[in-house]
């Protein structure tokens, strides 16, 4: 099985309070009950459908893609635009399959890779719930789809909506009152959508443009090309019979197919965006003022945004700056909605008054890293004198606040690095030595327990060396002791989740290359890309 690559909690208040698991491996979530640790359901995203092997996403439904030949590229009388070169997968001269095939050494056929299944379903990338359990958001990576399941008493998820997204979103949050969903995709712009949209103008939406094609209106013609320039712009007589040229192609390029679901484009980066929060805040100076919203994005260029909430997100109140790499996570702790931590490439956090974009602490991960390999080092890892010698990439951080002996809160920042098979409790406090790289992190307040995800593939500390992944640890528990003050493992709970894993049957889908493990190393470990490479020492 792949290794979990999303983790979420979900309290169900129902008369008596259910708390579920949500666990994302591929494209199937799992939902365990945290009381027990049993399994209660298995749901799948829908296939993505495919024409000839190929996908393609934006393609009008029923509309074919135009075949290039040389002649037409080549014959200068042609009065149309020549259209651009398709991508094709190599075919063999004596066969007319559409499919290509390599075969190997022991003579057995080898799919090629450029071509994908007829039909598979799209992988979870990331996931996100509201606050009583009873919607949870998925963001599905080859559709673009942002899809909002209901959680039902019983534990068993059903999916309410699947919208397609223009560009492929990175980052999910919601607005205070959880009643929309804050997009980010990785063209940098940011949009808000309702959690639960309106059915009758979606419905009329899509009811219109099927009925032009389905009461036996011809397809639309093709819009003439419209230069931009005009006979009063254009002086020289060549350039006039270029424009003349121009007004005679008639196969301008179709527009492609607008969202037809109620969205609504906030504001936009420059760069890929990595992250997004949606804070409200009241006023430190007027006590009796209404909180005020606020949308905090980051991106791969270093810059943290603070921008207005909804309507006026166009509005920058300011910028955070003090990052050299990547900023790839954000959070803003529950107990003081007015400091901001955030991590990425570098070897620091950043702790910010981010009202006054203001620098409040600088926690250095390579020391404590350093720290934990001298501890803790009882494997083969990349070190030298026993110094973490990897570019840190922040995956995860995590405010969370658990109770105590002296009834004082103990509050934590757990701060999970890219390949690295530990989990760090910020105050300086521990740093807790796991089976494997961890992948992602969840947090039970009602229990005060963490669960994590651990890669099963790779070797730990790695990204690129692969080992057998039977009988490792998959999901891993620890439980907050108030009298010891300590993070320990809760071995019941995390070995009843494990044979519950264990009595699923073998997904069908196809699994990471046993050799390179590259489908999962696409799914767990992507920051390293936003390594930009002239700043790699």
């Amino acid at each position: 099985m792949h290794p979990f690559q999303r983790l979420l909690i979900c309290t169900l208040d129902h008369g008596s309070s259910l708390r579920i698991l949500l666990a994302a491996t591929k494209s199937r979530i799992f939902s365990f009950s945290l009381q027990d640790g049993s399994l209660i359901s298995v749901w799948r995203s829908t296939p993505i459908q495919a024409r000839n092997g190929l996908e393609h996403d934006d393609q009008t439904p029923g509309q074919s893609q135009p075949e290039l030949s040389a002649g037409n590229v080549k014959d200068k009388n042609v009065t149309e635009r020549p259209t651009k070169r398709q991508k094709r997968a190599p075919l063999d001269d004596a066969s007319e399959s559409s499919s290509a095939e390599i075969v190997t050494e022991d003579g057995k056929p080898k799919p090629s890779k450029s071509i994908k299944a007829q039909a598979s379903n799209p992988n979870l990338i990331n996931l996100a719930g509201t606050s009583d359990g009873q919607y949870v958001i998925a963001v599905t990576d080859e559709d673009k789809c942002v899809r909002v399941l209901r959680l039902d008493v019983d534990g068993k998820l059903q999916q309410l909506s699947k919208r397609s997204m223009p560009k492929k979103p990175c980052a999910i949050t919601l607005t205070p009152d959880e009643s929309t969903i804050i997009c980010g995709d990785k063209f940098g712009d940011v949009y808000a959508l309702p959690l639960l949209p309106d059915e009758n103008n979606n419905a009329h939406d899509s009811t219109s443009q099927a009925q032009e094609v389905g009461n036996g209106n011809p397809p639309p013609v093709p819009e003439s090309f419209l230069p931009s320039a005009n006979i009063k712009t254009v002086h020289t007589l060549r350039n006039q019979k270029t424009l003349q040229h121009q007004k005679s192609l008639t196969n301008r390029k179709p527009r492609k197919n607008v969202a037809t679901f109620e969205h609504k484009l906030l504001l936009g980066h420059v760069s890929l965006l990595t992250d997004v929060l949606c804070v409200s805040v009241s006023d430190p100076g007027n006590t009796g003022a209404q909180e005020r919203t606020y949308i905090i994005t980051a991106d791969r260029d270093e810059h943290i945004r603070v921008s207005r909430g909804i309507p006026q997100s166009h509005v920058i109140e300011g910028f955070c700056l003090g990052h050299n790499q990547f900023v790839s996570q954000l959070c803003v702790p529950s107990w003081d909605k007015r400091i901001l931590i955030s991590g990425g490439g570098d070897n620091y956090l950043l702790v910010w008054d981010w009202l006054s974009s203001r620098v409040l602490y600088q926690i250095d991960l390579r020391t404590l890293i350093n720290d934990f390999t001298q501890r803790h080092c009882s494997h083969e890892i990349e070190t030298a004198g026993s110094q973490w010698q990897k570019a840190i990439a922040v995956s995860k951080i995590l405010a969370v606040e658990s109770s105590s002996a002296t009834g004082i809160p103990r509050r934590h920042v757990i701060i999970i690095c890219e390949s690295m098979d530990s989990s760090g409790v910020w105050r300086y406090e521990c740093s807790k030595a796991m089976q494997g790289n961890v992948v992602d992190i969840a947090y039970s307040a009602h229990q005060n327990c963490i669960v994590y995800a651990v890669d099963t593939v790779h070797q730990a500390s790695s990204q690129s060396q692969v080992q057998d992944g039977k009988g490792r640890l998959r999901i891993g528990t620890l439980q907050y002791s108030v009298m010891m003050e300590s993070w320990e493992v809760d071995l019941s709970l995390q070995d009843a989740i494990g044979h519950a894993i264990d009595s699923v049957p073998q997904d069908d889908e196809p699994a990471a290359d046993e050799a390179t493990g590259d489908s999962s190393e696409s799914l767990l470990y992507n920051l390293e890309k936003l390594r930009k490479r002239y700043q790699e020492e």
